[in-house]
């Protein structure tokens, strides 16, 4: 079961700090728009989709970067092959990132029924989200076996 590479990468230094840096500051980043940790932890306890679905998103983030630092530092693998499919999935994973601060913070710029439909759609956004995490991790062999 240890063999697996997303659940090696716990053992090495830098991929750790990685991937706790990375949930630390995924979970946390909703605090600076609304202005503080109680605020932030008000959210998302009143959301139902938040109590499940944000952590998990914070927690795979974490293991892509993770295991992403894991390839670099680690055991170097083959070079990235193209810019345009990074683009492609920052652009991506930027528009699916689906964080809870983010419609409050953007309703300034958006009409009110843009943000009542970008609230009521946020937990579809979330599940992306996830399974785009899921893929990426998959992409990078972390579900594969390493001896």
């Amino acid at each position: 079961m240890s063999n697996f590479l997303i659940l090696k990468i716990f053992r090495h230094r830098w991929p750790v700090l990685a991937a706790l840096g990375t949930t630390a500051a995924i979970f946390l980043w909703p605090a600076i728009p609304l202005r503080g940790l109680d605020d932030w932890f008000r959210v998302y306890l009143s959301s139902s989709y938040l109590t499940y679905l944000y952590p998990t998103i914070a927690l795979l983030s974490g293991t892509v970067v993770g295991t992403y630092t894991y390839h670099k530092t680690v055991q170097p693998c083959c070079p990235v092959g193209s810019v345009k499919t990074g683009a492609t999935g920052s652009f991506v994973g930027v528009f699916f990132g689906a964080c809870p601060a983010c419609i409050p913070a953007i309703a300034v710029f958006l009409p009110l029924s843009a943000n009542v439909f970008l609230s009521r759609v946020a937990p579809i956004f979330s599940l992306v989200s996830i399974a785009l995490l899921i893929f990426a991790i998959y992409r990078m062999n972390g579900f594969r076996k390493v001896v």
